[in-house]
Parts: C-alpha cells; sequence; structure tokens
C-alpha cells in the first residue's frame, strides 16, 4: 500500500488473496470520499515490493511471483491514469526489500528466486532507467527472507538487519553506504556483528528515529516463536542497545513512525510453530523515544497479521492481513492519535 503524496489517494497493487495465485487488481483508495477506483495490472502478482516514484501520483512495482513459482522480473509503472509495463530487473526475486537512495535511486537487496546468488543486491538508476547488478556480495545477503533495509537519515547509509535464509535466521547487521556509489556498481559493505548479542530473527521491523539519531528494531520471530525484545542501533558508535521490550511477542506486524516522533506498533503474529499457532493480534502499542517505553494504545477493530499500514495526515490506515481463522482479510480501518 503506497500513500500518492499530491492526490492524498492510496494506491494497493496486486498481493494474493489465497496465498497461491497473484492478483492483477489495483484499488485506489480516496480518503475523503471513502470510495474506491479499481482497475488492473498488466502482470498479476504478489510478494513484490511497490514504492512512490518519481516526485509524482506513481508507484513503480518490483518483481514478484505470479503463481506456481512464476517469478517476475519485470517493473510496472503505476498511475491514477493507467499502467506501464517498464524495465525488467537483472534478474527476477520476490521477498525482496527495497529502499530508496538519496539520489532517487532504488536499492533492491535479497529475496529468493534469484538465478545468480552470490550478486543479491541490485539498484534501479533513476536517471537512465535502468536496472545494474552491485558487487562484491556480502555472504549474510543471500536468500534473504524477512530482512529489513532501513535508510538512516539523511546520510546515504542504510541498515540491513536479520533475516532468513532457508537455514539459519541472522542477528546481524549491515551498513550499506550508498553515498560513494557508481554506475559500475561499486558497493561498500560494513559487517556490524551482533550474533552473539541479539538472537537471529526475521519479519521484524526497523524504524528510524531522527528525534534520538536511531533505529528502533522490533520483534520478529527466530523460526520457534515470536520476539518481545527490542533494540536501538545507534549509527555514531555503530552498536545495538536493548531497549523496552514489547507488551506481547510479535512478528509480521507493522511500524509506523509518527510526526511526534513515537512508533505504532499494529497487529502482527504472536505464535510462530506447531505448539505455538499463528494467532493475529489486534493489540497496539507505541514507544516513546524520549522515555523508551512501550504504552498500550486503544485496540484495532480486527486482529490482523501481514498487513500494510501507512500514516495519512497523521492518522494510521490499515488495510488487509490475515485474519484469525486464516483468510485474507479485505476489511481496512483508521487509527486516530
Amino acid at each position: 500500500m503506497t500513500y500518492l503524496q499530491q492526490s492524498g489517494y492510496l494506491m494497493i497493487a496486486g498481493g494474493t488473496a489465497n496465498g497461491l495465485t497473484g492478483l492483477s487488481s489495483i484499488d485506489i483508495y480516496n480518503p475523503w470520499t471513502g470510495c474506491y477506483n479499481v482497475s488492473n495490472m498488466s502482470v498479476p502478482r504478489m510478494h513484490h515490493t511497490a514504492t512512490y516514484y518519481n516526485n509524482s501520483d506513481t508507484i513503480i512495482l518490483l518483481g514478484g511471483v505470479q503463481h506456481n513459482n512464476n517469478l517476475i522480473s519485470e517493473s510496472e509503472i503505476l498511475s491514477i491514469s493507467g499502467t506501464q509495463l517498464y524495465h525488467p530487473m537483472s534478474q527476477p526475486r520476490y521477498f525482496h526489500e527495497i529502499s530508496i537512495l538519496n539520489d532517487s535511486n532504488i536499492l533492491i537487496v535479497s529475496g529468493h528466486g534469484l538465478i545468480n546468488n552470490s550478486v543479491p543486491l541490485e539498484i534501479y538508476n533513476h536517471s537512465s532507467s535502468t536496472f545494474q547488478q552491485l558487487t562484491p556480495y556480502h555472504s549474510r545477503l543471500r536468500n534473504l527472507e524477512g530482512h529489513s533495509v532501513t535508510p538512516i537519515g539523511t546520510t546515504g547509509n542504510h541498515l540491513i538487519f536479520g533475516g532468513f535464509n532457508g537455514s539459519s535466521y541472522s542477528g546481524v547487521g549491515l551498513i550499506y553506504d550508498g553515498t560513494d556509489l557508481t554506475a559500475a556498481g561499486t558497493l561498500n559493505i560494513t559487517s556490524l556483528e551482533t550474533m552473539n548479542d541479539i538472537t537471529g530473527r526475521a519479519h521484524h521491523q526497523a524504524t528510524y528515529i531522527s528525534q534520538i539519531n536511531a533505529v528502533l528494531i522490533t520483534g520478529g520471530n527466530n523460526g520457534t516463536h515470536a520476539l518481545f525484545d527490542c533494540y536501538l542501533y545507534d549509527p555514531v558508535n555503530r552498536t545495538f542497545t536493548p531497549t523496552a521490550s514489547m507488551g506481547m511477542p510479535r512478528s509480521f506486524h507493522k511500524a509506523i513512525l509518527l510526526s511526534n516522533g513515537s512508533v505504532l506498533i499494529t497487529g502482527g503474529a504472536v505464535g510462530m510453530s506447531s505448539n505455538q499457532p499463528i494467532t493475529p493480534t489486534n493489540s497496539v502499542e507505541i514507544y516513546n523515544p524520549i522515555t523508551h517505553t512501550f504504552t498500550n494504545a486503544p485496540l484495532m477493530n480486527v486482529a490482523r497479521y501481514r498487513h500494510q499500514a501507512t500514516l495519512v495526515e497523521d492518522e494510521i490506515f490499515v488495510s488487509g492481513g490475515i485474519g484469525s481463522d486464516g483468510r485474507t482479510l479485505s476489511s481496512n480501518e483508521y487509527l486516530i492519535f
């Protein structure tokens, strides 16, 4: 779900209703009228990424899956007025993560389905409208899902943290320095060895808080259970420090930075194994970066995980996800604080 800054509309593109087949539908939501306009993409897809594009009411979709492991390398440009297939990535991928660099280029990190796992990063070059592979690589970036990529203010640095590579969960952080990137693909990655300090995890959230110049890492899961514990990453000293734990364990939740510097935590799954079945929660918590504490907030109407949430003029719009019966949700709700 992407907020279109010029019109104030919300665009929800693709996804899945059954976990097996990608959707081609595009929902454009007008928050003032509460009405939807529905259209279709050129290529159905799920497990893709989407981001606001070109400082206009346009988004770009990257990668994903259609169905039966039919992977997608093509990108697609979506706007209120229509859709257009765009340049393909250097290789198909899904469950990848992306981040916008200071020069409006898009950093694409790892994921599944890569033909060449030794080149897990690439960049979309905004000025040339091309995708370029980045080399060399770091072994911790191969075949990841559930990792996070977080820009650290305007420094040009990005914190890549955690993730699951198919066999183990990572508690290691990596810093990508995007300030010296060249067209040839020069890559500068610094490893932050945290494995002995932080439980390996995936499907957590990582949020940069400028007020304290730190990245807040919340929850996630280690393949056995969802996690309570949270950490602050200090980019000056390059250290991870424990902070307050959440009131309940959660994974596949959403964390939204509010205008006052607090971080709103919504929903998530509180169990992750056969001994602890996946159970969504409607719990909401707020992290105060000054007191370093979590407090409970009013509950959502619907328990959900793997949902989408975005800030719309100091209100949080929550959409979709998976509900208590294990089915995909079509419901939406506003959280007002």
